[in-house]
């Protein structure tokens, strides 16, 4: 099924050229079968995705929307499948529309010989918002931010006429995704422009998060600090999407200071792999900036909510919750108690 829709005005079309192929990453095995289908002027621009429901079939018996973002593998459909168990054994598979969509590099599109509307992006940095890509061999006259192909999608689906009792929307990410959410979370427009629904957004394993300011985490035997750290050697360490130096166009549009009061006003969830330590993960952010944020992924997402409370004034802002026992696993995460009882409580 494909889904047609003109492009809105929030979607940056920025032609850009860039390596598009990402030699270093695992070829995704299986790509997702449905389409969401983006028409700019006379063309039209395509990004996978799979679905438990039409995404433009009238439902009435939807009432929440569920979209899961992938990992760094680009495993879209696998994504599907493990938050789709989820859903199925909270019992509310009738009642919710949940999506995974996929974003792909060129080399995907290679593989399973997809067409030259298929967008696409370089180094998965459509985790952090960025622009799709253009290459010699598929030449790209439009870029799109994944955050504004979201946008897109949530709009389409908010839509009285097709999903009546639809109310709630949830955009959930494990690890590249969890990266996806955390900076999303802020930035998107979608809560201020679609008031008559609730908007929950959880953030699972990301390597690292975007610091509201120049503070990062000193932890010593016995007390937690955050000050600026020595930056010797780590000069960039508050760039996006670290930090708000140098924003990307999408976050560039939003602005600094609006992004700073939305995200700490959302419905945040944090949910942590009681066991994600593994400081030799080869998907661990490892860059001098990342490793400012703490020393592996659990640590990481202690540190940034211990942080976020320095600009609470009485209560805590946002949730956080650990699950025992789970390291780097987006199905084991998404199944997981804490996953159902935020998507659905």
């Amino acid at each position: 099924m494909k889904y047609i829709i003109p492009l809105l005005l929030f979607v940056f079309a920025l032609p850009i050229i860039g390596k598009a192929q990402e030699d270093t990453v695992k070829k995704i095995e299986r790509p997702c079968p449905l389409t969401f289908d983006i028409k700019k002027g006379e063309k039209t621009y395509s990004l996978p995705y799979a679905s438990n429901h039409p995404m433009a079939e009238h439902n009435k018996k939807i009432k929440q929307l569920i979209i899961y973002i992938h990992g760094a593998r680009r495993n879209g459909l696998d994504y599907y499948e493990w938050g789709e168990a989820a859903v199925k054994s909270a019992n509310k598979d009738d009642e919710t529309l949940f999506i995974a969509p996929q974003f792909t590099s060129e080399k995907d599109l290679e593989d399973h010989k997809h067409n030259e509307n298929h967008l696409f992006w370089a180094n998965n940095n459509w985790r952090i918002g960025d622009e799709s890509v253009s290459s010699k061999k598929r030449k790209m006259t439009d870029a799109f931010s994944s955050f504004s192909l979201v946008d897109s999608m949530i709009t389409c689906i908010c839509n009285p006429q097709l999903f009546p009792k639809l109310k709630k929307v949830i955009v959930i990410g494990h690890s590249a995704g969890g990266q996806f959410v955390s900076r999303y979370a802020g930035m998107t427009p979608m809560p201020n422009i679609l008031r008559g629904y609730k908007f929950r957004f959880i953030i699972m394993n990301p390597s690292t998060y975007m610091y509201l300011d120049d503070r990062r985490p000193t932890k010593t035997a016995d007390k937690l600090t955050f000050a600026r750290p020595d930056t010797t050697g780590c000069s960039n360490f508050n760039e996006y999407p670290r930090g708000f130096e140098k924003l990307n166009p999408y976050a560039s549009k939003i602005g600094e200071a609006t992004i700073k009061q939305q995200f700490l006003t959302r419905d945040i969830a944090f949910i942590l792999g009681g066991s994600d330590t593994d400081m030799t993960d080869p998907s661990l952010d490892k860059s001098c900036g990342g490793n400012l944020q703490g020393r592996f992924r659990l640590e990481r997402g202690q540190f940034y909510y211990e942080y976020l409370q320095l600009f609470s004034k009485k209560e805590k802002i946002h949730k956080v919750e650990v699950v025992p026992n789970v390291a780097h696993s987006g199905e084991k995460m998404v199944i997981s108690k804490a996953a159902i009882g935020y998507m659905f409580n």
